[in-house]
């Protein structure tokens, strides 16, 4: 019986073969893998749907949910094998994290230092710069709590029935929403080296989305209160308002954009909408 499930909502088929795929049958252990997954090409289901089917699906203990254009750097399985050895009680373990000791004091650009290494695991965004050890996200290399996973690439442990809310009805802040979940249960969030190249642009789905400011007040509204502080790999909440590590247009909820400068911090209006 296979030890992984690879769960990957497939927009694009071709994509998905040439990075994903090709990298999995690159590993020595690749026969451990039962893979799954969930074609979109005409967008019927949402990130949530997707990979909650596929969660159904899944046929074993460790479920890998990955971007379809996401490259497993390494001997990765066994690179994930070893953290399994010595973590119990995890819920979630993935590739990008903001330490879980951080506070907002000690963020830098795109999770940097103030005075201490707080970003957690490697993640590069093209081929050239992985050959080049240049990742965009570097950071602590050893397995450590984390607040929330980057949604591009994380472990989820089937034996705690955390499945995804699909009232994210998009692909935003779905992945983040089940680190809370995980969380909020008592289940470790882990982050880890585990390396990877993501070839998606990190802002793509950010600027002018009216949809990414929705479901981030959804999120807020959900989460604030058991979790009043909140560093994610791309922005962060706490009772002092929101920032951005990169700059960003959104909408507001009354149809205004709102330009947040990088590291800038702002109040804003965190009301729930209806989605």
């Amino acid at each position: 019986m296979s030890k992984y499930s690879v769960i990957t909502c497939v927009s694009n088929p071709d994509i998905y073969e040439r990075c994903l795929l090709r990298s999995i049958y690159a590993q020595d252990s690749h026969k451990d893998v039962e893979l799954i997954p969930i074609i979109n090409n005409d967008n019927r289901y949402s990130a949530s749907l997707a990979l909650n089917i596929g969660i159904e699906s899944a046929r074993t203990d460790h479920l890998i949910i990955a971007h379809q254009d996401v490259r497993l750097l390494g001997d990765w399985f066994n690179t994930l094998d070893k953290i399994l050895e010595t973590h119990k009680g995890w819920g979630i373990i993935g590739c990008a994290g903001i330490l879980r000791d951080a506070g907002i004091d000690d963020i830098g650009v795109w999770g940097g230092t103030k005075g201490k290494e707080i970003a957690v695991g490697t993640v590069y965004d093209n081929d050239e710069n992985a050959t080049k050890g240049n990742a965009y996200w570097c950071g602590i290399k050893d397995a450590v709590p984390v607040h929330c996973i980057d949604e591009c690439l994380f472990v989820v442990n089937a034996k705690t029935r955390l499945r995804f809310d699909t009232l994210y009805t998009g692909f935003h802040f779905y992945g983040v929403d089940m680190c809370l979940q995980a969380r909020s249960a008592g289940y470790q969030v882990i982050g880890s080296e585990l390396p990877i190249v993501h070839y998606g642009r990190y802002s793509a789905s950010m600027y002018g989305n009216h949809k990414y400011w929705k479901y981030f007040r959804y999120m807020h509204h959900k989460w604030s209160e058991r979790f009043p502080v909140l560093l994610g790999t791309h922005m962060h909440w706490s009772k002092d308002g929101f920032t951005s590590y990169i700059n960003m247009e959104l909408d507001d909820n009354h149809g205004n954009k709102i330009g947040i400068k990088s590291m800038g911090i702002k109040k804003l209006e965190l009301i729930r909408s209806d989605l």
